[in-house]
């Protein structure tokens, strides 16, 4: 099991990290030379970036077979995100519970009043239009006041100023929901932006727990061993003590800026957020600085997609009960499909009938807090000899055995979310669902060729 930097020491022993020595500029040079790197798989450190006191370090988790192995598990290069969801379910539903300690590297370094510099650390400026260098690595924490619990999530935030960061929240995560609490009461709330944390916390960070179920026992469990929290030094909040760098703030809820950053799909994302002001730093006297590479990158699409573990979780439990001829479930995020999910399901039907009654039930569905049909933009409806889980066998089958008008259901001026940025000024727009199975009349026309017993023979045993 790996924190941040043992895990890095594993992927450099492995030739699957590269070291930058020479000096880089943040301002778009960092980044192209990042996205460079990401599209080779690899995981970096830039040891030297000008005006920053400490090196960037990401590409971490760039893959589903990543994610494993930085919990110890060896996979096969096949492993894909339903694989890495059963784990990370398992995970779920058995948490380990966090500990308290008062010792850790994370505060060999007290930074605190004037001496606060947020330009010290080396914060990319990703993209043209960008507002301005934004923090993407951080998982940020605060007091749910709900549940009374911590809250921890991946949230961007924007450097406006030395000390002073506004900590985006997009409208499915918590913290959102928390900044309007501290508006409603009128009161500065205390947030915290831990970087280089433990592999594990920044998937649970990006996962979805509900309400009551801790992230940080989550990751706990994932690690298989407790996760270690530390106080802050200047509130409350206690923070994972296996960070690399701990950045503490006072949100002012009242004080909004809005600001754009080049997103997953490669769309720019306006947000509007609070300002923070920084009120202390604490960081390892080695410390690096983790960032992902914004934009459609691997390591941002690679943990985004477990967002949608804990919405495939409920998506299931609801149309298994309603049908339970259903062989798989796939819930898409692939940055090729855009902002929004897509839902691929293969099934075992019994009549013509059924595929559209499924269409129905799933763009009726809840996902979490959020109706299917407010996040997801297409439904297919495939044949179990389908594997819902390849984007080119659900093509396929859509191409080959879509052969009537009424078996395309569109439907218009569907409510959506802000991600959407095609959707209208009152955030509407449309949604697809498709029936790409065969026509019972047509099964024996439209079987497709296999091979018996061809997944038992493998080619690596005849080399």
């Amino acid at each position: 099991m790996h924190d941040l930097r043992s895990f890095a020491a594993h992927l450099e022993k492995k030739g699957e990290l590269i070291r930058v020595k020479k000096t880089v500029n943040r301002k778009f040079e960092l980044p192209a030379l990042m996205r460079q790197l990401e599209k080779q798989r690899k995981a970096y450190i830039f040891e030297s970036i000008e005006g920053a006191d400490v090196p960037l370090i990401g590409g971490i988790l760039n893959s589903p077979m990543r994610m494993s192995q930085s919990i110890g598990k060896e996979v096969s290069d096949d492993y894909a995100h339903h694989n890495h969801a059963a784990i990370f379910s398992k995970a779920f539903n058995n948490p380990l519970a966090h500990v308290i300690t008062d010792n850790s590297p994370v505060k060999d370094v007290i930074i605190k009043g004037d001496a606060i510099d947020l330009h010290k650390l080396p914060v990319p400026t990703f993209f043209e239009l960008d507002s301005g260098p934004f923090i993407t690595g951080a998982v940020g924490i605060s007091i749910d006041p709900d549940h009374e619990q911590l809250n921890m999530g991946f949230y961007r935030g924007l450097v406006v100023s030395d000390q002073h960061i506004v900590i985006n929240a997009s409208s499915m995560s918590d913290l959102r929901r928390i900044y309007a609490a501290a508006e409603k009461a009128d009161k500065p709330m205390p947030i915290a932006l831990a970087l280089g944390v433990p592999p594990a916390l920044l998937m649970t960070a990006s996962g979805k727990a509900p309400p009551g179920v801790s992230e940080i026992d989550i990751a706990g469990s994932l690690m298989g061993k407790p996760i270690e929290l530390i106080k802050c030094e200047t509130n409350d909040l206690m923070v994972p003590a296996n960070a690399e760098i701990i950045i503490e703030g006072i949100v002012d809820p009242h004080d909004k800026i809005w600001n754009t950053l080049g997103e997953f799909a490669d769309q720019y994302g306006p947000e509007i957020a609070p300002k923070t002001r920084v009120t202390a730093i604490t960081r390892r006297k080695d410390a690096m600085f983790y960032s992902i590479m914004a934009g459609r990158n691997p390591e941002h699409n690679t943990i985004g997609a477990v967002s949608t573990y804990g919405m495939q979780r409920v998506i299931e439990d609801n149309l298994r009960a309603q049908f339970p001829n259903i062989k798989d479930i796939n819930v898409a995020s692939a940055p090729q499909l855009g902002t929004m999910l897509h839902i691929f399901i293969s099934i075992n039907k019994k009549n013509d009938d059924e595929p559209q009654k499924l269409l129905d039930a799933a763009f009726a569905a809840t996902a979490g807090i959020f109706p299917v049909s407010t996040i997801t933009k297409r439904i297919v409806i495939v044949d179990d000899d389908v594997d819902v889980f390849s984007l080119e066998e659900v093509e396929w089958a859509i191409w080959t055995r879509l052969s009537k008008q009424s078996k395309m259901l569109i439907i218009p001026d569907v409510k959506s979310w802000e991600l959407e940025r095609c959707a209208d000024d009152e955030m509407r727009s449309m949604r697809v669902g498709i029936d790409a199975t065969m026509d019972i009349e047509s099964v024996d026309k439209l079987i497709k060729p296999l091979i018996p017993g061809a997944s038992d023979i493998q080619l690596k045993d005849y080399l």
